[in-house]
């Protein structure tokens, strides 16, 4: 069973954070605060980082992607789609009743991020896409109740085709070039067999 108390004390920390950086953009920024990310054809660099879960056709782990993408936004700067990739090593922290699994994880996607509500700096993001996850690794030996024999499956390359759901809170300030976003659970990537999901994800814009 996997016990998620630690993070949901982590989660408890950005909920506080998150009600601070809201009330003060409300009080340093006026109402055209998004003004530099309104900018006709502007463009972006994205850096973002996360912890999570992950778990596959017989892998499983936690991790600490981190990634970087290309960003282009349209309707006056309420709608951003960018392309990305995010990679990181998996273990089978935490999780019992499943054989050890050492693994890397790498994720190419193309994303779509609207504005679904906008007030001053702050706004309520709604993201999707699609994005190709390449999972590559070991699972160590381990005893099958079921059969009463020990099992290896030694080595493994998997590629799974994915669809992507997730939402956040992001603040753009005014006169900034750079742009906080914080992605909140449930929200990941996902298909019949496969699925990555974020406990919490931290991501920074530039724009260019």
């Amino acid at each position: 069973m996997i016990s998620f108390h630690r993070f949901r004390a982590l989660l408890m920390s950005f909920y506080t954070s998150i009600a601070f950086l809201f009330t003060s953009s409300l009080n340093a920024f006026s109402q055209d605060s998004t003004w530099v990310w309104c900018e006709k054809g502007g463009t972006s660099l994205k850096f973002f980082g996360l912890i999570a879960y992950q778990e596959g056709h017989g892998e499983q782990g936690f991790g600490i992607p981190f990634g970087i993408g290309y960003q282009r936004q349209f309707l006056n700067g309420r709608m951003r789609v960018h392309t990305s990739i995010q990679a990181a090593s998996f273990r089978t922290l935490a999780i019992t009743d499943v054989p050890d699994s050492y693994y890397r994880v790498t994720t190419l996607g193309l994303y779509s991020d609207f504005d679904i509500l906008r007030y001053y700096s702050f706004s309520i993001v709604l993201a999707a896409g699609a994005g190709l996850s390449y999972s590559r690794g070991c699972t160590s030996s381990w005893w099958d109740e079921s059969s009463g024999q020990s099992i290896y499956n030694g080595t493994f390359n998997r590629l799974y085709p994915t669809v992507y759901l997730a939402y956040c809170i992001r603040i753009a300030p005014r006169k900034s070039r750079y742009a906080l976003e914080i992605f909140l659970p449930p929200g990941g990537h996902a298909n019949n067999s496969f699925y990555l999901l974020h406990f919490i994800r931290i991501g920074v814009d530039y724009k260019l």
